[in-house]
């Protein structure tokens, strides 16, 4: 008896946890992107809806380049302007066990390709490049694992500077700078 008992409770376990793991439900994320408010590069948080399971920072940070639908009296439009820049932010995937991150570091490159063409915008590529950043980071800092930001820049030259390792503490309580002229 006392078999069958333990039996069925195995058999009641796995298929409680089969389930569980098959299943995936939504959360919101809150992404710091720097968004185009007519005479400044405001950085402020926009909401997404994800069914991605894993640390919400470390998705903020790959989600920062993404576009966006701010409702403004216009109707919905992407307002952020590193996707209008032509911005991509991807996240490096570190050892198996530990996911995205490497011991404390979260690696990440900024892709800059996207702005040697031809737009419309009031901001320079460089403030663009430097608002990402401060976002990029304050992202991280979200997640008490990431300590340090490895951030690769691909693209110009010109660029390269604005890459390197960064420590998180500084923007645990958010970004050091919220408007970029």
């Amino acid at each position: 008896m006392t078999s069958k008992l333990l039996l069925i409770c195995a058999v009641v376990a796995v298929t409680m946890t089969g389930s569980l793991a098959l299943g995936s439900e939504k959360g919101a994320i809150e992404v710091l992107q720097p968004i185009d408010i007519e005479n400044v590069l405001h950085l402020s948080h926009v909401t997404y809806i994800s069914y991605d399971e894993g640390d919400p920072a470390i998705l903020a940070v790959a989600m920062t380049c993404d576009s966006n639908g701010v409702i403004s009296g216009d109707g919905p439009s992407n307002w952020n302007a590193a996707f209008t820049a032509g911005l991509k932010v991807r996240v490096v995937f570190g050892p198996d066990a530990q996911g995205y991150l490497f011991g404390d570091t979260l690696r990440a490159v900024l892709d800059t390709r996207g702005t040697q063409g031809a737009r419309e915008s009031d901001w320079s590529d460089s403030t663009v490049i430097e608002a990402t950043i401060e976002c990029i980071m304050a992202n991280a800092a979200g997640s008490p694992l990431v300590r340090v930001v490895d951030l690769r820049i691909e693209g110009d030259r010109k660029y390269r500077s604005f890459g390197g390792v960064r420590n998180t503490r500084p923007f645990r309580a958010g970004p050091l700078r919220r408007d970029f002229k």
